[in-house]
This record gives structure tokens, C-alpha cells and sequence, in this order.
């Protein structure tokens, strides 16, 4: 009896501290579309990861807006050779003059790091384009967090304009990664004209997989051994 005592004793303690952990570890939001607006409460949508999303028409404060999302979470797009996580603005429409700059922040939480090694050095590429800014303003970057922040510096397409793209890069480090690291993009929608306005555009940030290591090595090791080759050719002639 005193023995199983001691065993269940043990297996409460054990249970608690299962219990601690869990409730300490931060939980993963997933696939997120944050809309913000100062003088609003914000609005988060949880969408699905590795497919398209459409997030709208949804009103906040002076702004109706509908966002299309899409990522290659947990793995990485093909095409693109890197994970990508992109939004598809359809439009952002103010009816008046805003109180304040919309601002969309789309990101995932849940890509794998295996295909980036320690996470040293790594390159964030971010671009913006647009089919319609009335009046003001459409500012972007791109960003990736593993066990820091990197981010790409502001963007920006300007209205009226009926199309454009810009794009840009930043390379550092986010080492050490852990299991999984964060890709994502923000956008600040900024109008400065009276009555209706619109902007319609797509920000696209993708984090392209490294060169293996071994790859890099091997080449760097390539004149040195065609030397060493060549020395051995000639002795046995």
C-alpha cells in the first residue's frame, strides 16, 4: 500500500509538471490576417495554411477590405524555391477621409527550418505591385523571425496610379533556428484624397531555401583537387 502510494504520489508531481509546461509553452497562432486601424479594436482572422484564403469584405473603422492569402506553410513553393507568403489585396476602400493608415499584417508561424540549416545567413526577398492607388500611398516590407527579427526596409507605390512593382532584399541571420520559424509581410494603406478611395495591390515576401552547405564546400575544394589530379596524371605518365 505504502509503495503504491509513493508511485501515485509520484505520478500527480509528474502530471503537474506536464501540466506547468504546457501552460507555459506559447501557443502557435497558425496562419494569421491582422487588419489595424488607431482608434479601432484590432481584427485577426486564422486561415489555412498551404492553400488560398479570402478574408472579406470585412469593415474596420473607416475601411471595408477584402485580403486573399496564400502560403506554402509548413514547406516551401517549388516555384518560387523558398517559402512564400503572399497577400492579395482586392481592395481596401475608404468611403471619407480616414482617421488613420490600414494596416494588413499577414504571417505563418508554422514552417519547417530543416531546409535552412542553422539559420545563418538567410535572405528575405519582398515585392509589392498595385493595379490601383486613387491618392496616397501604399507602404510594405517583408519580414522572417526565428530567434530574431529580419526585415526588409519599406517599399512604397504611390498614387493615382493605374499599376507598378518594386521589390527589394535583405540577407542576415536568424540563427539559432528552432523547429519551425515565421514568415510574413505588412502593408500601410495611406490615402490622401477626398471622398471614395481604393487601392488595390499584392505584397509577396518569400525566404529562398540556402545552397547546401556540402555544395558550397565541394566547389570551394574543386580547383585543389584538379591539381592534385593532374600531379597524379603526370607521375603515371
Amino acid at each position: 500500500m505504502n509503495r503504491f502510494r509513493k508511485y501515485l504520489t509520484h505520478m500527480v508531481a509528474a502530471l503537474a509538471c506536464v501540466v506547468t509546461l504546457a501552460l507555459a509553452s506559447p501557443a502557435r497562432a497558425g496562419f494569421t490576417v491582422k487588419l489595424h486601424e488607431t482608434g479601432f479594436a484590432d481584427q485577426t482572422f486564422n486561415v489555412t495554411s498551404g492553400t488560398i484564403n479570402t478574408v472579406g469584405p470585412v469593415t474596420i473603422g473607416n475601411y471595408t477590405v477584402t485580403v486573399t492569402a496564400s502560403d506554402s506553410a509548413p514547406g516551401i513553393d517549388e516555384t518560387f524555391g523558398g517559402a512564400l507568403v503572399s497577400q492579395n489585396t482586392f481592395s481596401v476602400v475608404a468611403n471619407a477621409p480616414a482617421l488613420a493608415d490600414l494596416q494588413i499584417t499577414v504571417q505563418d508561424d508554422t514552417f519547417i527550418s530543416t531546409p535552412y540549416g542553422t539559420g545563418n545567413p538567410v535572405t528575405v526577398q519582398n515585392s509589392l505591385s498595385t493595379t490601383l492607388i486613387t491618392s496616397g500611398k501604399v507602404t510594405a516590407n517583408g519580414f522572417i523571425i526565428g530567434n530574431s527579427t529580419l526585415t526588409t526596409t519599406d517599399i512604397a507605390l504611390n498614387g493615382p496610379s493605374l499599376s507598378g512593382m518594386v521589390s527589394n532584399s535583405i540577407t542576415g541571420s536568424i540563427a539559432p533556428l528552432g523547429s519551425t520559424f515565421t514568415l510574413g509581410n505588412f502593408a500601410d494603406v495611406h490615402f490622401t484624397g477626398t471622398g471614395k478611395q481604393q487601392a488595390n495591390f499584392t505584397v509577396t515576401t518569400v525566404a529562398p531555401v540556402p545552397e547546401p552547405a556540402t555544395v558550397v564546400a565541394a566547389l570551394t575544394g574543386l580547383p585543389l583537387g584538379i591539381g592534385v589530379w593532374m600531379r597524379r596524371r603526370r607521375q603515371m605518365a
